[in-house]
């Protein structure tokens, strides 16, 4: 404690120094420093070799529906509002539109071009033509604004001829001076709508081809008659911003300035509506004879400091309930559409990410780290005060955890205690409310995923869109561990990139490198993040194998429980995402700890892992 006394001594000293020529230095009048986080916690190393699971194989056609918004935003839009609406900025009486807000007037995010590798048109012209007895590959293009056209025409279905498809959307990029040609409001329904019938027409096509008979000359649209044919659907729908198809309360003066004439109205289609149609999309996989999977790809396009918050979150959302993955792209740039193409033979996991943390161990809102002992999320010495059992991760016994019932009763105080200092306060009964609809067993809701949330949790949390997902807001950081660190997560929340205190780390490294969440990097002293060090160990087509070492884990005292999170990811389907977590304890405090994969067979008699799915 001398030392640091002495350098906050120095500091108010030169503090002093640099106002002499302002003031007389008065060190009574000084506003103090804020206070530093002056702990340290004991550390370990933890040791993890594993490797991805096996890749398999799956022969699928593939039929892809590209859908590109041509509202006429890409070519002049407004200033918008800082709300987030997507509505126009009021500047007094006016509002600003100009080309600078134009989101894509070139289309070369839409479109790209040949020589940027990945971008549609760039991409069509890399596929290789199909065999015309045999094609594996087939296209349609929507363009939507105030309605929505097809390619093929009255969304019939798709093309396998690439090479027409190629050249219908390079004329489709250039039509109108050299860029596309774009005007009208933006609708959503319109386009998923065309999707839908395409891919209708398309099964229908499939099952009528099946029930003919095998001897039947083969056609265009049934180049196998007899036989059931199985595609796999990928949508890839790219928009700048919400469905707006009206906005009242703007007119156009005798200047020809777009002025306010009356109340501002943004008309919009229904975001349930959407959904529900996307859902309808989805549910085509139902039909398994004639769809193996249904995948909805979004891109949100934006100009830097205009974005569209709620368009924006209604275009990850779509990409969640269509079992695919929502991008954001700034305009200018380009998409790789290599990224929505599935392998044509093998389907191989890929390592994500990995978190190793202590499970008894918790950063509270003090900015130190507490015991946690149950592993509940809630510190030993907060349970004690609050009147729950730092010894039962479920002191209730009503299938909740303590953790879960602290804030969503926003840690209301207890009422009444026992001679232990346990709450004797009427028990919340979820079994007969929030979550009547799940059955418990042995006391205990289901889990539907091993991240630490049951689907009664979850339900509690306003994440009913979670059940069955480890990681609801699709940011690649598993709910448990941005629920304890007290990070939203639920589906549609925006993901954990951001840095909250200015001080270098992202809410996302704090979790990964067990550092305090709420507390400033410039607060931390004698406080290190966690160091991971991964060798990668070999890789083949079918999987690849790594060792971990992770060192400078803080823990506190004895029988710690160590957890790792892995997560594999092959960015096409939603099945394909894999997570596995594991849990040992560390019955020293310098002892270091290693974990074998889930496939070891004394890991699996120690029962270490959980998996999922």
């Amino acid at each position: 404690m001398g030392a640091f006394k002495t350098q906050l001594e120095n500091r108010l000293v030169l503090g002093c120094i640099s106002l002499l020529a302002l003031t007389a230095c008065n060190q009574d009048k000084l506003t103090p420093l804020s206070p530093l986080n002056l702990s340290s916690a004991a550390q370990t190393s933890v040791n993890v070799n594993f490797c991805t699971d096996p890749s398999y194989n799956q022969k699928q056609y593939l039929k892809t529906i590209i859908i590109l918004d041509h509202s006429g935003s890409n070519q002049h839009n407004y200033q918008m509002a800082t709300d987030g609406s997507g509505g126009p900025a009021l500047n007094g009486n006016t509002i600003t539109i100009a080309d600078q807000y134009g989101t894509d007037p070139l289309g070369k995010t839409r479109y790209g071009d040949i020589a940027t590798p990945g971008s549609l048109l760039n991409y069509l012209s890399t596929v290789t033509p199909n065999d015309p007895t045999d094609p594996t590959h087939f296209f349609a293009l929507v363009d939507f604004s105030t309605q929505a056209t097809t390619y093929p025409a009255n969304s019939s279905g798709f093309t396998s001829d690439t090479v027409a498809f190629y050249n219908y959307v390079q004329q489709d990029a250039t039509v109108n001076n050299g860029g596309p040609n774009d005007g009208g409001s933006t609708s959503y329904l319109s386009a998923l709508t065309a999707a839908y019938n395409i891919m209708n027409s398309d099964i229908q096509a499939a099952a009528k081809c099946a029930a003919l008979p095998v001897t039947s000359a083969p056609q265009a649209w049934c180049l196998h008659p007899g036989t059931q044919v199985a595609s796999s659907y990928v949508i890839v729908m790219m928009s700048d911003g919400s469905p707006i198809i009206n906005i009242d309360g703007i007119g156009v003066d005798g200047s020809g300035n777009i002025v306010v004439t009356g109340q501002i109205n943004l008309e919009k289609e229904s975001s349930t509506d959407i959904l529900s149609l996307v859902g309808t999309i989805s549910s085509l996989t139902s039909n398994t004879q004639y769809v193996s999977s249904v995948n909805l790809f979004t891109i949100y396009y934006y100009v830097p400091g205009n974005v569209d918050l709620n368009g924006q979150a209604l275009l990850a959302n779509m990409a969640k309930r269509g079992n695919g993955i929502g991008y954001n792209a700034l305009s200018g740039s380009n998409i790789d559409y290599n990224s929505f193409q599935p392998p044509v033979k093998k389907i191989k996991y890929s390592l994500s990410d990995v978190f190793v943390t202590n499970a008894s161990a918790t950063w509270w809102t003090d900015g130190k780290l507490h015991q946690d002992t149950d592993m509940d999320g809630l510190p030993d010495d907060v349970e004690v005060a609050w009147g729950s059992d730092p010894l039962n991760a479920m002191t209730d016994n009503n299938g909740v955890s303590d953790l879960v019932k602290y804030f969503a009763t926003n840690a209301k105080p207890c009422a009444k205690k026992n001679a232990l200092g346990r709450c004797t306060d009427t028990v919340i009964n979820y079994a007969n409310t929030t979550c009547a609809s799940l059955k418990r067993t042995n006391g205990l809701f289901p889990s539907s995923d091993p991240s630490g949330l049951n689907d009664c949790e979850k339900l509690i949390l306003g994440d009913a869109a979670g059940i069955n997902n480890p990681d609801s807001n699709s940011d690649l950081l598993p709910d448990w561990l941005e629920f304890k660190n007290g990070v939203p997560f639920q589906m549609g929340m925006t993901p954990a990139v951001n840095t909250p205190d200015q001080d270098g780390y992202s809410t996302y490294q704090k979790i990964k490198l067990s550092l305090p969440m709420n507390l400033s990097a410039a607060q931390n002293i004698n406080i290190q993040p966690a160091v991971y060090n991964m060798t990668f160990v070999s890789n083949s087509d079918v999987q690849d194998c790594y060792q971990l070492s992770v060192t400078g884990l803080p823990v506190t005292g004895n029988g710690n429980t160590i957890r790792v999170d892995i997560i594999e990811k092959a960015e096409l389907l939603q099945e394909n995402y894999l997570y596995r977590v594991g849990k040992k304890v560390l019955t020293q405090a310098n002892q270091s700890l290693s974990f074998n994969d889930w496939n070891d067979a004394a890991e699996k008699t120690a029962k270490t892992w959980s998996v999922w799915p």
